[in-house]
């Protein structure tokens, strides 16, 4: 079986707003949905690493994975990652996302314990038996799986789940020489999704199908603007939109070796969004100070935020 809708562009990697005490606020997930939908996105890859799915108990991702269903409605693809560092989890996770009809189901490598090649096929090929004909999206991620998944083992698991179909991969932390093999070595109807919206622009005449890019989540309609550029034709309007996205990384990057990820939710607070807590673990909050600078240099790049 294939995915109801060609699985192209930006599928955004959608982040779970949580409370202050840490639990799901599924207000704030249907309003980053209605965020993301408005700015056009061509897909949601929903509960993976940036939508917090690996600190979440089954039954939370569950929940969670129905609310975005239930608010995407059909009107976006859904890649809806079930990864967990153990198979039955995976399993469970994959039979209740097959039961959404979610476009694809993503699986990121077993993780924790060091995997061998065939302990990570038949990992594939066990969540495959378990949901016959739902396509399977490969998130490799080797920067904390310590698994990586080359063109010629996407083969191998291609060949473990058949007649089951992989409808793409996402691969992170590689230089784009790498990441361009994936695109060379693998079958067209196997999306190649980069984890930077940044190799997208150079990959995209390659054959590179679109992005997933965490660090891009508070700007999805930079993203989209982009990336409707570049299928186009219209160059000049794609380079503006990708050297305004490597603005925006540049003032960005300033605060994430402190702060991490409460970067990327301090940034969602200033664009409107009701993100309480994000992510879900404590970070070292921003000093007002700092949020000033922050509202400022993103002000300075063009970016439209909320008013104070």
């Amino acid at each position: 079986m294939e995915t109801k809708t060609k699985l192209e562009g930006i599928l955004i990697p959608m982040p779970t707003a949580f409370r202050e005490d840490g639990g799901i606020d599924e207000n704030g997930v249907d309003a980053l949905v209605d965020f993301y939908l408005a700015a056009g996105v061509q897909g949601f890859f929903a509960l993976g690493t940036h939508g917090q799915g690996m600190v979440m108990e089954i039954e939370e991702r569950k929940r969670v994975a129905e609310r975005i269903v239930r608010r995407v409605r059909g009107k976006a693809p859904i890649v809806l990652h079930v990864g967990t560092a153990n198979t039955y989890s995976s399993i469970e996770l994959a039979k209740h996302g097959a039961g959404l009809e979610v476009d694809a189901l993503a699986l990121v490598p077993p993780y924790y314990y060091p995997h061998n090649d065939y302990e990570v096929f038949a990992h594939y090929k066990a969540v495959a038996k378990a949901v016959p004909g739902v396509p399977l999206f490969i998130y490799d991620n080797t920067e904390t799986t310590r698994v990586h998944i080359t063109p010629p083992k996407v083969l191998k698991i291609q060949e473990a789940i058949s007649p089951s179909t992989l409808a793409g991969i996402k691969v992170s932390f590689i230089p784009f020489d790498a990441l361009v093999g994936y695109v060379f070595k693998l079958p067209a109807s196997i999306g190649v999704f980069p984890g930077s919206i940044l190799s997208l622009y150079s990959g995209y005449s390659l054959g590179v199908r679109g992005a997933i890019h965490p660090p891009t989540t508070p700007f999805p309609e930079i993203c989209v603007k982009m990336f409707r550029a570049l299928k186009e034709g219209r160059l000049e309007d794609a380079r503006q939109a990708h050297d305004h996205l490597a603005a925006i990384s540049q003032v960005m990057g300033r605060y994430l070796p402190d702060h991490g990820r409460a970067v990327l939710g301090e940034i969602m607070r200033l664009r409107g969004l009701p993100m309480k807590r994000f992510p879900r673990w404590d970070c070292l909050p921003l000093s007002q100070q700092e949020k000033e600078e922050l509202r400022k240099g993103l002000i300075e790049t063009g970016v439209a935020l909320a008013l104070p």
